[in-house]
Parts: structure tokens; C-alpha cells; sequence
């Protein structure tokens, strides 16, 4: 009985011996698993890190690639590119000479026609230039620099002739400070100023230097700023509009005074007033010429010609015209 028993006792403490190194083992094995986790994350991080570079990479191979072709495509208008630097960088240097030149056309060339203007231009003013040693563009045109496309078009809708004399005469009567005096024999200029000016005819703002009240109709337009028509000028004119025209202002506070016939009058800067001759060949004074701006635009005949030419072209081909 004695033997049954040790061996029974012996069974049961390499029971408990098995069963502690299984509990070691299952200690053991589970902390592998979890190295094992740890890894596994590690692992999956680094992979989806190597995804994300690599992501990067083709994104930035793919911009690198769109540049490549950009500059492939635009290396030809490298040429021009520069051309057009080296031109801008002249034309800086130029633009001094060149608003002299426009400057003085548009102060002293008015009175003549388109001959004696080109003469002016080229053989006096850029001569004169051109000894000064100030640079200026020797292929400037005229109406080019002082006018775009987009105005000469809408004068052209306004009735005014297209050849090069009326865009000039329209660049002078827009951007000459002192008021315009034309002479119109063929009333191209007033049709053209009665358009541009729609409020003369609205309101009836058309005199003459013979009309007894011309100071009295004068103030309404003077107050309020509208432009004015004064037709059938001679070769002088009425001395009671001396100070309009050499615009002696008074000033006082934000508003302006001027005095006409010993009659003190609002003065809105808006205001514009526009004289006409339907004389050929008037003999305007120097104190006149002095005062206004004279501008010629009688029809000549290579005028003529180029305004026939652009009715044809805009009759057979109006969408060249446009």
C-alpha cells in the first residue's frame, strides 16, 4: 500500500513540475507574440512610410517632368523674350525724346495740314532732338502714342473720318488744354463734335459770337459743367471771352469763380467749350492763336482719299474694317 502511495505522490509533483513549465512556457510564448505585435507595427509603420515616400517621389517626378516639358515648349520664345527685353529697356531710354516730340506736335502743329505736320515733325522737332543728343524713337508714330485702337474706333462710331489727319485732329481737340478753335469748311468736326457731345444738341448749347445774351447762356453751361459749341467764328474773337479762354479762374474754398462782362459766374471744371470756322482760310490774330488751340480740318485730297477708302472697305469688307 506503502509503494502505491509514494508513486501516486511522485506522479502528482511531476504533475506540478509540467504544469509550472507550461505556465513558464505560456509566459515565454507570449511575450514573443507580443515583440512579435511590436514588430509586426514597426514593420507595417516603415511600409506604409516607404508607400508615402515613394508616393512623393512619383508626384515630384511627375512635376519635374511638366517642367521639363514647360521649358522644352518655351525655350524657343527665349529669343523673343529677350528681344523684347533689350526693346523695353530702349524704349525707356527713348521716352523722353519721344513726349518732347509729342508734346510739341500737339502744341504747334494744329493750324497746318497733314504735309506741313510730317515736315514739322521729322525735320524740325526730331532734328531738333536729335542735336540736343536726347534720344528719341526713330520710327514713332504719332497717332500710336497718343491714342489706342479702342478710342479711334469709337470716334470712328462718332462720325469721325478715319485718315490719319482726323485722328490727329481728334487727338488735339481731346488732349490740348487750351480750348479748340477748328477750321471746318466742310463741318466734318461739327457732325463729329455734335455726337461726341450728344448734351450740345440736347440742351441746345450751339451759339454765336452774334448772339446779344451769349454771356447770360453761358452761365447755366459754365455752372453745370456741359460743353459748349460756338460757331461761325471769324477772325476774331468777342474780347468778353478772354478770361474763359485763358481761364483766369478764381478760387475760393473747393469752388472755382470765373469773371465774364464784369459778371462773376460758377465754374465747373467739367465744362468744355469748342469753337468752329467755316472760313478756309481764316487770319486768326497771334493773341488768338495764343489762347486756343487751332486745328485744321479741312479735307485735302489724300485725306479725302483714305476717308473713300475706309467707306469702300467698310462697305465691301466691313468685318476688315472692324
Amino acid at each position: 500500500m506503502k509503494p502505491k502511495l509514494h508513486m501516486l505522490e511522485v506522479k502528482t509533483v511531476a504533475l506540478q513540475e509540467a504544469q509550472s513549465k507550461l505556465a513558464e512556457a505560456k509566459s515565454q510564448l507570449d511575450e514573443v507574440n507580443a515583440v512579435k505585435a511590436e514588430l509586426r507595427a514597426r514593420y507595417d509603420g516603415e511600409i506604409a512610410k516607404k508607400q508615402e515616400l515613394a508616393d512623393q517621389a512619383a508626384k515630384t517626378k511627375k512635376k519635374m517632368d511638366q517642367a521639363n516639358r514647360l521649358i522644352n515648349s518655351l525655350q524657343d520664345n527665349k529669343v523673343r523674350w529677350m528681344l523684347s527685353r533689350d526693346q523695353f529697356q530702349a524704349t525707356k531710354m527713348q521716352l523722353v525724346g519721344d513726349v518732347a516730340k509729342a508734346c510739341a506736335f500737339v502744341s504747334y502743329c494744329g493750324p497746318f495740314n497733314s504735309h506741313f505736320r510730317n515736315k514739322l515733325i521729322n525735320d524740325y522737332f526730331g532734328s531738333d532732338l536729335l542735336e540736343r543728343q536726347i534720344p528719341l524713337s526713330q520710327d514713332m508714330e504719332m497717332t500710336n502714342f497718343l491714342v489706342n485702337q479702342a478710342t479711334v474706333g469709337e470716334w470712328s462710331l462718332q462720325g469721325l473720318p478715319s485718315d490719319d489727319l482726323s485722328i490727329q485732329n481728334g487727338i488735339m481737340v481731346t488732349r490740348s488744354t487750351r480750348y479748340p478753335l477748328m477750321i471746318d469748311p466742310q463741318s466734318q468736326a461739327v457732325s463729329w463734335i455734335k455726337r461726341k457731345e450728344p448734351e450740345i444738341v440736347e440742351r441746345d448749347f450751339i451759339y454765336t459770337l452774334n448772339n446779344s445774351n451769349l454771356k447770360d447762356r453761358l452761365k447755366i453751361p459754365l455752372q453745370d459743367g456741359c460743353p459748349v459749341m460756338i460757331e461761325n467764328i471769324e477772325n476774331e474773337v468777342d474780347p468778353m471771352l478772354d478770361p474763359l479762354l485763358e481761364k483766369q479762374f478764381t478760387v475760393r474754398g473747393r469752388q472755382k469763380f470765373i469773371k465774364i462782362a464784369d459778371t462773376e459766374m460758377d465754374y465747373d471744371p467739367k465744362f468744355r467749350l469748342y469753337l468752329t470756322s467755316r472760313l478756309g482760310n481764316p487770319h486768326f490774330s497771334p493773341e488768338l492763336a495764343a489762347k486756343t488751340t487751332i486745328i485744321d480740318f479741312t479735307v485735302t485730297q489724300d485725306g479725302l482719299e483714305q476717308q473713300l477708302l475706309g467707306r469702300l472697305i467698310s462697305k465691301e469688307q466691313k468685318q476688315l474694317e472692324d
